[in-house]
């Protein structure tokens, strides 16, 4: 018992037993079973991440941030591929669950439906999550974090128009995500403040992975 105590740090063993006994430990290449801290914590030290994919620089560049945070304090990150793919999420949510994580960070693949079970089974199971997104109707009962889609769309559209542009592109995500309507309204703001309409053969719908904005990259292409 003591020994435990003097590798957790109590207070009740003296600074020189915890030095001895660390050393000792050190030398015989000891390193302490998280697993079993966590059945006496109730605590897994373990955070997921879900995402739709790492090929995309923006979730690659938001797994390294997260990953660095949870190292900072003392977490390890266990990270799952959705690919767009409502099933795989599912599996991917219950398999994160099944590791007792203590924490989920999630970017949710969109529906067009109002509820979806997983999610349900998520918030029952009272995990902490942080959704990376704009929330949708299926999951607006987590805490997200998010950019101000629709002043980031009206401000970039604004700012191609005050440059004397009149027939500006634009390449939407999935219909059913918040984001996606959000970026549009921004869009079409910009051009009724400058007194001009939307030209709806100029917007083309771009889904949400690399491959299809690559497909209405090529449609526009072909239009022009």
């Amino acid at each position: 018992m003591t020994v435990s105590k003097a590798l957790r740090d109590q207070p009740d063993v003296s600074a020189a037993t915890k030095t001895r006994i660390k050393q000792i430990a050190k030398e015989m290449g000891y390193v302490p079973d998280s697993s079993a801290q966590g059945l006496r914590t109730r605590t897994s030290k373990l955070l997921g991440l879900i995402i739709p994919t790492s090929t995309n620089p923006v979730f690659a560049r938001m797994v390294y941030a997260i990953e660095e945070r949870t190292q900072e304090l003392g977490y390890d990150l266990l990270l799952a591929h959705t690919y767009n793919q409502v099933e795989r999420e599912a599996v991917c949510i219950r398999r994160l669950l099944s590791r007792r994580v203590d924490g989920l960070f999630i970017s949710p693949v969109y529906r067009m439906e109002t509820e979806a079970g997983i999610y349900r089974e998520l918030q029952a199971s009272r995990t902490p999550v942080v959704l990376l997104s704009s929330p949708a109707a299926f999951c607006s009962q987590f805490v997200s974090v998010q950019t101000d889609e629709l002043a980031a769309s009206f401000a970039a559209t604004q700012h191609l128009l005050q440059l004397g542009h009149r027939h500006i592109a634009y390449f939407t995500g999935p219909l059913p995500a918040t984001w996606a309507q959000e970026r549009y309204e921004g869009y079409r703001r910009a051009h009724r403040e400058a007194g001009l309409d939307v030209d709806d053969r100029l917007v083309f719908h771009a889904g949400s992975t690399i491959e299809d904005g690559a497909k209405a990259a090529l449609q526009f292409a072909n239009e022009k």
